[in-house]
């Protein structure tokens, strides 16, 4: 196997450490996409679309886990969070 520079790559989807204000470009995949679960992430970032079976967000990395949070205490189920990369603006 080829050996990867990791580092290099880890920089553009950014870090659990990071507290700045910098904003990320995240999907969050669910089991379905509905208004109520629309409604509970759009309380801690921006939804930018709606797919089939989630959502991309604009948001920043400290809030990744409080949209986990938010949805298991009401029980739905969570697929996946990706971090897609950084939004420079």
């Amino acid at each position: 196997m080829k050996k990867t520079d990791y580092e290099l790559l880890l920089k553009t989807i950014g870090s659990p450490k990071e507290y700045s204000d910098g904003l990320y470009l995240v999907y969050i995949e669910l089991y379905k996409t509905t208004k109520t679960f629309k409604k509970i992430i759009s309380k801690h970032c921006t939804i930018l679309s709606e797919l089939e079976f989630g959502y991309i967000c604009e948001v920043n990395m400290q809030k990744i886990p409080e949209i986990a949070r938010s949805l298991a205490l009401k029980n739905h189920a969570i697929y996946q969070i990706v971090r897609l990369g950084k939004i420079t603006k």
